[in-house]
C-alpha cells in the first residue's frame, strides 16, 4: 500500500518534535527568559543604588583605571545603558598569573560596587545554547541538531495540519486528547512567524561553526575569512615610550558625532600609558535592526581618529541582522514584551507537543492493563521535565536570596542548585509516580513563586515595599512576574487535582 504524502509528513513532525522535545523545551524556556536578562540581573544584584549613564561613565572609567590599572597592557570599557545599569571594566594584569585578567563594575557616581556574586540572567542566555557541564563545542552542535529537527517539525506541522487556523477557532476544554491537539494548535499558530524566526535565526547565530569545514576548505585560513568580513582598522604606530593618554571622554564625544548618535557599547584601549596607545571604538547595534556595526580607531595620545571601518559584506551583514533579530537586542520594552510572550507560547507549543504525544497513544492503548516500558519513559520525563524546569529556574531565583554572600563560589553553587532541584524533578515520578509529579511539581512552583518576593522582603533592604521609582522598575517588574507565574501555577495544581480526582471517582 502506498504511503500518503501526509502521513509521511505526520510521522516526521511526531518523531522530529518528540525525539528533542525536552531539549527543546529547556532551550525555549530559558531563551525566552533571556529576553529580560539584563533586568533579571538587576534583580539577583540588589545592592546597586546608582545607576550609570554613559555621558559620564567613560570619564570614570578612564580615572578608575588609570589609578588601578595603569600598568596593564589593555582596558576594556563595557559601556552602561537602558538596561545595563553599570559599567563593566576589565583589564589584563601583567603581575597576575598567567597574565590573568580583572573585573571592576562602577555605578553612576563612579565608584566600584560590591555585588554579590552571581551569574545573573547571564546564566540562563547561556544556557539556552551553550547547556552546562559539557563542553560548549558539543552543546552548541546538540543544540543545533535539536533546532534543525524544530524547524523540520514546524514546516512538517504547517503541512499536515491543512485546517490550522480553521482550528484555531474550535478550542474545547476538558476533552482529553482533542483539548491537548487544541491547545498545541493554538500556541502554534498564535505566534507561527516567531516560532520560524527564533528557530532559523537561531540556528544562523552558529553558522560559522556549523560550517567551519566550508571555510577551511575556501580559505585555508580561518583568519583570512575574519579579514575578509571586516577590513582591519588602522592603530598608531608610536613605540612603547611613556606618554600621557588623551581624555578618552573626549574619543566618545567624537565618536557620537562621527556616527550621528548611534548607541556605543564598548571601548577598548592597547598600550594605555604609552606613545603607541590606541582606544577602538563599538557601536552598538542597540538602535535599529539595521546597523552599521561600525569600528573607531584613535590613537589614545593625540585623541586623532585613525580609521571608521563598518560591515561592508552583505553576506556578513546579513549574518548579523539574523543574530540581531533573534537576540532582540534593537527591541524597545514593548517590542521585547512581545518577543517573551511569543516565546512562552513557543514553550507552550513544545510541552503541549510532548503531552499530545503520550495522551494520543495512551488513549488506544487504554485496554492494557500496563503501557509498554516507551510510552511510561515518555509519561514520566514529560511530567519530570516540564514540571521541573520551571521549579528549577525559581530555586535557581531562591538561592540568590538564601545563599550566604560570603560562601565560596556562590556564583556556582546558584547554577548548581538549579540542576540539583531539576534532576530531582525529574527522578520523582520513580518514586511518587507520574500523577503525584504532576500534582506536587505544580504545587511546589506554586509555593516558591509566590514565596520569592516574600523571601527577598526577609532578606533585603530593597523590596516590593520599599523600591523607588523610576530606579526600581525592573524590580518590580520581576517580582510582578513572580507572583503572576505562582498565581498560574495555583490554577494549574487546581486543574491537576479536580481532573485526577474525577479519573480516579471513575475507576
Amino acid at each position: 500500500m502506498k504511503v500518503r504524502f501526509r502521513d509521511s509528513m505526520t510521522w516526521l513532525h511526531t518523531w522530529a518534535g518528540l525525539v528533542v522535545g525536552w531539549v527543546l523545551f529547556a532551550v525555549f524556556l530559558t531563551g525566552t527568559l533571556a529576553f529580560f536578562q539584563h533586568e533579571i540581573t538587576q534583580w539577583m544584584q540588589p545592592e546597586l543604588q546608582h545607576r550609570a549613564t554613559p555621558e559620564h561613565a567613560v570619564e570614570q572609567a578612564q580615572q578608575f583605571l588609570q589609578e588601578r590599572a595603569s600598568d596593564a597592557p589593555s582596558w576594556s570599557i563595557t559601556l552602561p545603558d537602558e538596561r545595563l545599569p553599570v559599567t563593566v571594566l576589565f583589564w589584563r594584569d601583567p603581575n597576575a598569573e598567567g597574565r590573568g585578567f580583572k573585573r571592576a563594575v562602577l555605578d553612576g557616581e563612579g565608584h566600584e560596587v560590591s555585588l554579590r556574586d552571581t551569574n545573573g540572567g547571564y546564566f540562563l542566555y547561556r544556557f539556552h545554547f551553550d547547556l552546562h557541564y559539557m563542553p560548549v563545542f558539543w552543546a552548541r552542535w546538540l543544540v543545533g541538531v535539536c533546532s534543525m529537527l524544530m524547524l523540520l517539525a514546524i514546516i512538517t506541522g504547517i503541512v499536515i495540519h491543512k485546517k490550522i487556523f480553521k482550528d484555531f477557532f474550535t478550542l474545547q476544554w476538558g476533552k482529553g486528547h482533542r483539548s491537548w491537539l487544541d491547545g498545541h494548535t493554538v500556541t502554534s499558530v498564535l505566534a507561527l512567524p516567531f516560532h520560524l524566526m527564533i528557530t532559523y535565526t537561531g540556528l544562523v547565530t552558529l553558522m560559522l561553526m556549523y560550517l567551519s569545514s566550508a571555510i577551511s576548505w575556501s580559505y585555508g585560513d580561518r583568519a583570512s575569512f575574519f579579514n575578509d568580513l571586516q577590513a582591519t582598522t588602522a592603530v598608531s604606530t608610536g613605540d612603547n615610550s611613556p606618554a600621557p593618554m588623551t581624555d578618552l571622554q573626549a574619543i566618545y564625544d567624537d565618536a557620537q558625532q562621527f556616527m550621528a548618535g548611534a548607541p556605543v557599547s564598548f571601548i577598548s584601549v592597547n598600550n594605555p600609558g604609552q606613545a603607541r596607545a590606541s582606544a577602538t571604538v563599538y557601536e552598538a547595534p542597540t538602535q535599529s535592526l539595521m546597523s552599521s556595526y561600525r569600528t573607531l580607531a584613535y590613537s589614545a595620545v593625540s585623541g586623532e581618529r585613525l580609521s571608521a571601518a563598518p560591515i561592508d559584506n552583505t553576506a556578513e551583514l546579513t549574518r548579523r541582522t539574523m543574530i540581531g533579530l533573534h537576540a532582540g537586542r534593537f527591541a524597545g520594552t514593548a517590542l521585547r514584551w512581545l518577543y517573551f510572550i511569543s516565546g512562552v507560547l513557543g514553550t507552550l507549543m513544545v510541552a503541549t507537543g510532548l503531552v499530545l504525544w503520550f495522551e494520543k497513544r495512551q488513549k488506544k492503548l487504554a485496554a492494557k492493563q500496563r503501557l509498554p516500558f516507551g510510552h511510561r519513559l515518555v509519561s514520566g520525563l514529560n511530567a519530570g521535565f516540564l514540571m521541573g524546569l520551571p521549579l528549577a529556574v525559581a530555586v535557581y531565583f531562591a538561592a540568590n536570596r538564601l545563599l550566604p554572600l560570603t560562601l565560596s563560589s556562590r556564583a556556582d553553587w546558584e547554577v548548581h542548585s538549579f540542576f540539583i532541584a531539576w534532576l530531582a524533578s525529574v527522578l520523582l515520578p520513580l518514586f511518587v509516580g507520574v500523577k503525584r509529579t504532576w500534582r506536587y511539581g505544580a504545587l511546589a512552583n506554586a509555593v516558591l513563586y509566590l514565596a520569592l518576593p516574600l523571601i527577598s522582603l526577609l532578606t533585603l533592604e530593597r523590596h516590593l515595599f520599599s523600591y523607588q521609582y523610576p530606579r526600581d522598575w525592573p524590580l518590580l517588574g520581576m517580582d510582578m512576574m513572580l507572583l503572576v507565574s505562582g498565581l498560574l501555577f495555583v490554577l494549574m495544581h487546581r486543574g491537576i487535582s479536580r481532573k485526577q480526582s474525577k479519573q480516579e471517582a471513575t475507576v
